[in-house]
């Protein structure tokens, strides 16, 4: 795991990009059965971040039809002396008309017509152990409506054709090859968790697994596992949806060209 590319730690967003030829297939159990993502390296520079499940799963919801979705992270160097490795992210998704994005027991929330982000970001890596991520970018989203489900707060905020500021600082540490460890703070919208909300707090923790990275098998070698506890607020309705303990479990394979 030392030397693998970490996309979206914890729902950070970092400038690093896979591999000419490298892909990733990653899990989420929210999802299932529906797949997650998948990532795949273009060149060593571009990397496209394919989110399959509004492409499949648009097909079978009220819609009836894929929901298109895009979504690119392009290096722009390396890290070299104080010059820290500096990228950019840019996602675009269309909803043909208002659809339920997700349900929790303290939220509800909608999404309708285009979303769309922009995300500068850089990273510095301190003895090959310590790395520091930051971005700060913009996102505009067409229409979103957020509820709050206590009973005893009921509230609702409508965004239209909004812009949005979003930034994030994160922290990875990774003293060996199969455990890594995460932090990080989000303000706005996220790619993973608790998506696409604008004006949100987001903090995250936890840890990344590689338990069989000796394995002669590659499905069983190249598995890694992220366990993270997610701690949002929005502010808007007054809610808060959290899982603190890090335990929430996402699966992703990490498909790397053999080096001769």
């Amino acid at each position: 795991m030392n030397d693998d590319a970490y996309l979206h730690p914890v729902d950070c967003v970092t400038p690093y990009t896979l591999e000419k030829g490298e892909w990733i297939y990653a899990q989420s159990i929210q999802t299932l059965p529906f797949p997650s993502w998948a990532f795949y390296g273009i060149t060593d520079k571009l990397t496209a971040q394919i989110d399959l499940l509004p492409w499949l799963y648009g097909t079978f919801s009220e819609l009836k039809k894929p929901i298109p979705s895009l979504n690119f992270r392009y290096r722009f160097n390396e890290q070299r002396g104080l010059i820290p490795t500096i990228g950019i992210e840019a996602m675009f998704i269309h909803f043909w008309d208002t659809l339920q994005r997700f349900k929790t027991p303290t939220m509800t929330v909608w999404e309708n017509c285009s979303y769309f982000h922009f995300k500068p970001s850089i990273s510095y890596r301190i003895k090959d152990k310590f790395f520091v991520n930051l971005s700060f970018g913009m996102d505009y989203i067409s229409e979103l409506i957020l509820q709050n489900n206590d009973i005893n707060n009921f509230q609702n905020k409508t965004f239209s054709r909004s812009w949005n500021p979003n930034y994030a600082i994160g922290f990875n540490y990774r003293p060996s090859k199969w455990i890594s460890y995460h932090f990080a703070y989000n303000y706005g919208s996220t790619l993973s968790f608790l998506e696409n909300v604008p004006r949100k707090i987001q903090i995250t923790y936890g840890v990344r697994v590689a338990p069989f990275y000796k394995n002669k098998f590659g499905i069983l070698r190249n598995l890694r596992i992220e366990f993270v506890g997610i701690n949002g607020y929005f502010a808007d309705i007054d809610a808060k949806q959290t899982f603190p303990i890090p335990i929430y479990p996402y699966i992703y394979w990490q498909w790397r060209k053999e080096k001769k």
